[in-house]
């Protein structure tokens, strides 16, 4: 896997997304990892920067469709404050 990137608008927000394979995580772990970082041009500090199992982000769709899920289910458990992403 190359890297990819693919921009999104989320919520009135611009998402960079970032995919890289994580070899040493898939090594270890036995099955293809990536490595998802989502930027925003509006923040320093990245809005979410982690290694997950592939299929866990192919199970929601792809990354746009995973991003969505975790960044909904984020601000649903922080309601009350709009600084979570």
């Amino acid at each position: 896997m190359n890297t990819e990137y693919q921009t999104i608008n989320w919520n009135g927000l611009t998402l960079e997304i970032t995919l890289e394979q994580d070899s040493v995580t898939s090594r270890i772990a036995g099955e293809q990892h990536i490595s998802l970082k989502v930027t925003s041009p509006a923040q320093a500090s990245p809005v979410m920067h982690d290694t997950f199992a592939a299929s866990l982000i192919q199970s929601a769709g792809g990354a746009v469709g995973f991003v969505d899920v975790m960044l909904s289910a984020r601000l649903a458990t922080h309601s009350e404050c709009w600084d979570v992403v």
